[in-house]
This record gives structure tokens, C-alpha cells and sequence, in this order.
């Protein structure tokens, strides 16, 4: 999948940091360090990950023209997505 820019808005931003404690920063680093990408059943995207500070978390988005991502939410990753990220993860 190519990521060429992130979509960032008061709106995602606040959910993310009020709803979830994330940080734009801590979501775009779950894109850059192996990461898992899977299609949702309403037709957006996952990607599962780490932050480069070791934080796993599972970032759902949209994926708009030229490579934009927008952001959704996001949350720490529960047990059961621990195990699916550590089995499908490349490397």
C-alpha cells in the first residue's frame, strides 16, 4: 500500500487524543514500522503496528486519492490483535 500524506483535521485530531490518548505523530509511525494493513468489513482499512515508542496499536482509516490516508480512530491493540499482529506480520 503507498502512503504518500496524512489528512489531519480538528475533527480526527481530538477524537484521536480525547477518545483514544493518540497522537497524530503515534498514528503515522504505525504506517512507517511494520505494519499489517486489512481491509474492514465497511470498506476501510486497518493497519496494525508499533510506534516507534513500542506502543502496538490498530489505526483505522480511509485511503482517498494519490496515497492520502485520513485517519478514523484508532486504539491500543486488545489480546486477540496482539496475537493476529504477531502471526501475519512480515519479518
Amino acid at each position: 500500500m503507498r502512503i504518500t500524506a496524512f489528512e489531519w483535521d480538528d475533527g480526527n485530531v481530538l477524537h484521536l487524543a480525547l477518545g483514544h490518548g493518540i497522537e497524530p505523530e503515534e498514528a503515522e509511525e504505525v504506517f512507517a514500522v511494520a505494519p499489517l494493513f486489512r481491509k474492514t468489513r465497511r470498506g476501510h482499512y486497518a493497519v496494525f503496528g508499533p510506534t516507534q515508542a513500542g506502543r502496538l496499536l490498530v489505526i483505522v482509516f480511509e485511503m482517498k486519492r494519490a496515497g492520502l490516508v485520513r485517519v478514523i480512530t484508532g486504539w491500543d491493540m486488545a489480546g486477540a490483535e496482539r496475537r493476529y499482529y504477531q502471526q501475519h506480520r512480515k519479518g
